[in-house]
């Protein structure tokens, strides 16, 4: 293991991962609620500042993903096949498959247990899955996918 490198890929990850939720150093601080400043978070993008365990953990869960996210390059995380679903915006959806789409999502979040409720991250084969299981046609499945996603990646069938 070289150290060096998973410092630089945890510094690049935080970064790619605020960015792709479309936030802001400012925003990411508020939604900290004070225990991550801005300045302390711009730092650790950049690799000028030691995190601890602790920070690491908290801005995962201000980002909604698991820890280990944070660890993995970009290729083999979020933008391999994985999709953010933005459950707040799908919640005031009054589209009849955006209505479905929550209902199945919501089974997902409860079998995962959890229990943030705003945000959830789809794999690959959740999508798989939903298309199979859901009886939702392609169309159907990337239509809620482009309209309820935080951040997008390539989805290869």
């Amino acid at each position: 293991m070289n150290i060096q490198l998973e410092l630089t890929t945890l510094a690049q990850r935080i970064r790619q991962i605020r960015e792709s939720q479309g936030l802001t150093l400012q925003q990411v601080s508020a939604r900290s609620e004070g225990r991550i400043s801005a300045i302390a978070l711009g730092s650790y993008e950049r690799g000028d500042r030691s995190i601890s365990a602790k920070k690491i953990l908290e801005i995962a869960e201000i980002y909604a993903i698991p820890a280990g996210e944070l660890f993995t390059p970009a290729k083999q995380g979020l933008t391999a096949g994985r999709v953010v679903i933005d459950l707040r915006k799908l919640t005031i959806s009054e589209d009849p498959i955006g209505k479905q789409f929550l209902i199945i999502l919501k089974r997902i979040v409860a079998q995962r247990r959890d229990w943030n409720g705003e945000v959830i991250s789809l794999r690959s084969e959740d999508i798989s899955n939903l298309q199979t299981f859901a009886h939702f046609s392609s169309v159907e499945l990337s239509q809620a996918l482009n309209e309820f996603a935080l951040s997008k990646s390539p989805l290869t069938r």
